[in-house]
């Protein structure tokens, strides 16, 4: 398996797996800077528990980022006479087999350097400690990575799998705060280290701890103590792999049955609470969709995840406490990279769409789509910006949140499906998929097609939102929640109405994409829909084409 592993890897194109290392090499350098070169013992100490701690956290999120960890798969080896325990225990070892891994081991041998001023004991426990550390750290980052692809058969799976996302993306949006608040922490931190309270409390009594604790807890002499502590780490370590062999290896899942009775038309269509016309059913499929799909289900917890994590780093600041108002703005914000890509996850299914296209029926799709967005996320933007709203006492900012939601909301709503027609980007077919990547092809070009479309379609509100917030008043208040509506149900509708124009002329060439990955046909008087449509799909051949290209050039290099 590892064999197969590296194989693999040599055939791939590194992406963000090069980043990640680089970025690895330069965090590890920094933890061995810090137990070296720091000469208090209790401020190495407290640096080097926060160390850990983020070591901790990229370890757990940086599956996601690279796809590192799902390079091998069960069902690869699904014809061998292996059984199920064999494969996830192959399959967990091929994780530790890895530059990545060996990257983190190094990082965590710098407790070695810390307990080196107790004395050999000090050091032994140390290093006992980082590999004990280390095992526990790889096996529940692939534990994790894990749970996203249980996602497809569990509701807590989705859950943790959008903490995850949202942590990730909250961390690309602001992490500014976070970097802010760190650069102006370092100095103090390795003068003067972390202050008692409840923060140093959190960070000593996590796992990633443990090392740095026994290795002082030897050299003080205390053995118990810090024997209870190495005892703790490999208990949990054996908890892990326990918990992760057959996760590994999931047994094949069987559609439940549904009882009771048979559905009725007018159930279908919202048992009533829809219209009973093309768009009512359409609203209807696709809430059902983002509810049941555990790829769009990923992708509405994601965005509420995302709102909760900036609104609490926005808390944490200080200064930005008042931003904290606008964490349901993010959520709305995140609906439309959430449905950039609606027509590739539908994958060849928009077949239906084609053999049923009439008059109406584009309009109807597009429409149904945009409602049934707005329906699944509005709860969600509610229930992220009241208590934030709330937390950060800043009501002076109520019209201002009133304004952007609607007309955030609306913007995403018209610059996802649009974008999602123009730029179809299949990813794996959705009874193969397994990983939490699999529902989306190349998506990296929607996400700034999109981002760039909410911005300067809410352009209109955020002019006057710089206008109104300094000066206040009632009046202005009400004038700018109405623009913002007005602003909002304008961008939906003119972006969904460019969506439907497109469609009209380009349904069968979607999904011909979708089935085919090319286009059967050029057309002389393409527009500038039509020439970002091309744009996208040559990226996607020529990425293949570049994939084979490496393929072909290192099967020729083994066989010289």
């Amino acid at each position: 398996m590892i064999a197969l592993k590296f194989a693999m890897l040599r055939n791939a194109l590194p992406g963000l797996r090069l980043v990640g290392w680089v970025l690895g090499g330069l965090l590890a350098a920094a933890t061995w800077a810090v137990a070296v070169g720091v000469q208090d013992d209790g401020v190495r100490r407290s640096a080097l528990t926060l160390l850990l701690a983020v070591w901790t956290l990229g370890g757990l999120v940086g599956p996601v980022l690279t796809s590192g960890a799902g390079v091998l798969r069960a069902e690869y080896f699904a014809l061998l006479p292996l059984t199920r325990r064999q494969v996830g225990s192959g399959l967990l070892m091929s994780v530790f087999v890895s530059i990545a891994a060996g990257v983190v081991l190094v990082a965590l041998l710098a407790v070695a350097a810390h307990g080196a001023r107790g004395g050999p004991a000090a050091v032994a426990a140390g290093v006992v400690g980082a590999v004990l550390a280390w095992v526990l750290l790889v096996v529940a980052s692939r534990l994790v990575y894990g749970l996203l692809g249980a996602a497809m058969q569990s509701k807590l799976g989705i859950e943790i799998a959008g903490v995850q996302f949202g942590v990730m993306f909250a961390a690309m949006f602001a992490g500014w705060m976070i970097v802010s608040v760190a650069m102006e922490s370092v100095p103090a931190l390795l003068t003067r280290g972390l202050p008692d309270g409840p923060v140093t409390t959190v960070l000593e009594a996590l796992p990633s701890s443990w090392p740095v604790l026994a290795a002082d807890a030897a050299a003080a002499g205390d053995a118990g103590r810090a024997l209870a502590l190495l005892g703790g780490l490999a208990l949990l370590d054996v908890v892990l792999v326990a918990a992760a062999v057959p996760l590994l290896v999931p047994r094949s899942a069987r559609a439940a049955r549904r009882r009771g009775r048979p559905r009725s038309r007018g159930l279908v269509a919202g048992g009533g609470l829809l219209p009973a016309s093309p768009t009512g059913a359409v609203v209807g499929k696709e809430v059902r969709q983002w509810r049941r799909d555990p790829w769009r289900a990923l992708e509405s917890s994601t965005a509420l995840w995302t709102g909760v994590v900036i609104g609490v780093l926005a808390l944490l600041g200080g200064y930005t406490r008042p931003a904290a108002a606008f964490a349901g703005v993010i959520v709305a914000f995140v609906l439309g990279l959430s449905g950039c890509n609606l027509y590739g996850q539908d994958g060849s299914a928009v077949w239906q769409n084609v053999v049923g296209e009439d008059a109406g029926s584009v309009r109807a799709d597009v429409r149904g789509r945009q409602w049934a967005m707005v329906l699944v996320f509005a709860p969600r933007v509610v229930l992220v910006t009241v208590p934030f709203l709330v937390l950060s006492g800043a009501w002076w900012t109520v019209p201002l949140v009133a304004a952007a939601v609607p007309a955030v909301l609306g913007a995403a709503t018209g610059a996802a499906v649009l974008t999602s027609a123009v730029g179809v980007s299949p990813g794996v077919d959705p009874r193969r998929r397994v990983g939490p990547n699999d529902a989306n092809g190349n998506i990296a070009v929607h996400v700034w097609v999109v981002i760039l479309a909410i911005v300067v379609a809410v352009a209109p509100t955020a002019a006057a939102i710089v206008y109104v917030a300094p000066r206040g008043g009632a009046p202005l208040g009400a004038a700018l929640v109405v623009l913002g509506a007005v602003n909002g149900g304008a961008a939906a509708w003119l972006l969904g109405r460019v969506a439907i124009g497109y469609l009209d002329r380009r349904m069968v060439d979607v999904f011909s994409r979708i089935r085919y990955g090319r286009v059967f046909h050029e057309d002389a008087d393409a527009g500038l829909l039509d020439g970002i449509a091309r744009v996208t799909l040559r990226g996607e051949v020529r990425a293949k084409e570049l994939k084979q290209e490496e393929r072909d050039k290192r099967l020729a290099r083994a066989r010289g």
